[in-house]
């Protein structure tokens, strides 16, 4: 189990550093390709701003911004792709380095084999094995989190040239934009993570465990929370670079779990109250 959370900077499919080598063939290809569409709609987009001068309405500025852009994006891709992605590992590492976050996700599973407090067998075997589920959960979604991760910015990597060439005729300009915004935002999956594990460590959410008034909800309460965490990750990163608002989410999130909750954790009382007799039940009766 403990090899789930030790990540290796060399596996292929989550070192990004590898990316551009790995697709180096189909950036070529799509190179050209950008290229083609590039010259094509370099000439539409002047035409298009000689039509608008005619209304009174062109955007001359704008199109020397974009064509500056795009070129020196053409120019730079391979690095500005690397110092993007490489620079939010950095970061991500700087925040919490991958020792402390190996150990704070590892007390999850070690912390309630040091519990002080007599418990019964039988719930402290349940919530041993619960927070064995808990750190296989987690380290499935870490490690598909991170696949993903991949797989995206692999993908991005490849489209890039075309989506940045069309970028230079205003009318196709917004996909450029998109795809900046994209490669900010999952770029930053590290660095959310990152900051998401430091908040649990400074909470020490694994102390719950060692407090006299601790039970079986409060344990499940904190470990469905460490596994909302990871799956959090790429919500709250596109909520971030989008510019949307946290609270929805977060209320989101509660009421999905208070949902479940009461759905299937939590006992339905039986009511005790029986029907009443009206007063002088018996009249009209024989």
């Amino acid at each position: 189990m403990a090899g789930l959370f030790n990540a290796n900077e060399g596996f292929l499919f989550t070192n990004v550093l590898q990316i551009p080598d790995l697709f180096a063939q189909p950036y070529q290809t799509m190179s050209r390709i950008g290229f083609i569409l590039l010259s094509i709609l370099f000439i539409v987009a002047i035409l298009h701003e000689n039509f608008q001068a005619l209304k009174n309405q062109s955007d001359y500025t704008g199109l020397f911004i974009r064509v500056i852009l795009v070129v020196g994006l053409l120019i730079l891709y391979e690095r500005f792709f690397t110092w993007i992605v490489y620079g939010a590992d950095l970061v991500s590492n700087a925040i919490m380095p991958h020792e402390e976050f190996q150990e704070v996700i590892k007390a999850f599973l070690k912390q309630p084999l040091s519990w002080k407090t007599a418990w019964k067998f039988d719930l402290r075997l349940t919530a041993t094995v619960l927070n064995y589920v808990t750190y296989a959960v987690a380290g499935a979604l870490l490690g598909a989190i991170m696949m993903l991760r991949f797989l995206l910015l692999s993908f991005l990597y490849v489209i890039g040239p075309i989506v940045i060439s069309v970028g230079i005729y205003k009318g196709t300009a917004q996909g450029l934009n998109t795809w900046l915004k994209s490669l900010v935002s999952i770029s930053a999956w590290n660095i959310i993570l990152s900051i998401l594990m430091k908040v649990v460590s400074v909470m020490n959410l694994t102390a719950i465990y060692l407090t006299e008034e601790t039970n079986f909800m409060m344990i499940l309460a904190a470990n469905v929370l460490f596994i909302v965490l990871f799956v959090l990750v790429p919500l709250l990163s596109n909520q971030f670079v989008s510019g949307g608002n946290l609270s929805g989410l977060g209320s989101i999130a509660l009421g999905a779990f208070t949902a479940v909750a009461t759905r299937y954790i939590i006992p339905k009382t039986p009511s005790s109250s029986k029907p009443q007799t009206p007063a002088g039940g018996g009249a009209g009766y024989k």
